[in-house]
């Protein structure tokens, strides 16, 4: 993440830095692409919002279940702020939010450069 104001066409707006709370994320669309911004200690990093795994939607890792009713926490998935990773609300597959590798499985999914100018999250596609 940048703090310095070097924007180009690539970004595009995605949200207010306060809209995003520490340790949760948001979907956007940017340019047709669904993706995932989250801020982690104050950082904010943007993925793929599709795990390459059964495509469920990152945004939602931390929230009450959204698979079944009968699993043993209330919520699933999440965001490791120690680890910069956030875990698949499905089926848990831990993300690297820098890298978008899935270290299990050696998969990767996209990630997108994310400058923070005046108070606003920009994401560059």
């Amino acid at each position: 993440m940048s703090t310095e104001s070097s924007l180009d066409d690539r970004f595009t707006k995605v949200a207010e830095t306060d809209e995003i709370d520490q340790g949760d994320g948001i979907a956007v669309d940017v340019n047709g692409i669904e993706v995932a911004v989250f801020n982690v200690s104050g950082e904010f990093y943007a993925i793929s919002n599709v795990c390459a795994h059964q495509c469920a939607p990152l945004d939602k890792a931390g929230e009450q279940k959204i698979n079944a009713d009968d699993t043993w926490t209330d919520t699933r998935g999440g965001v490791n702020e120690d680890a910069c990773t956030v875990s698949c609300p499905w089926h848990l597959w831990e993300w690297d939010l820098e890298t978008g590798e899935h270290e299990a499985s050696g998969k990767h999914i996209g990630t997108f450069d994310v400058e923070v100018a005046g108070g606003d999250v920009y994401v560059g596609i």
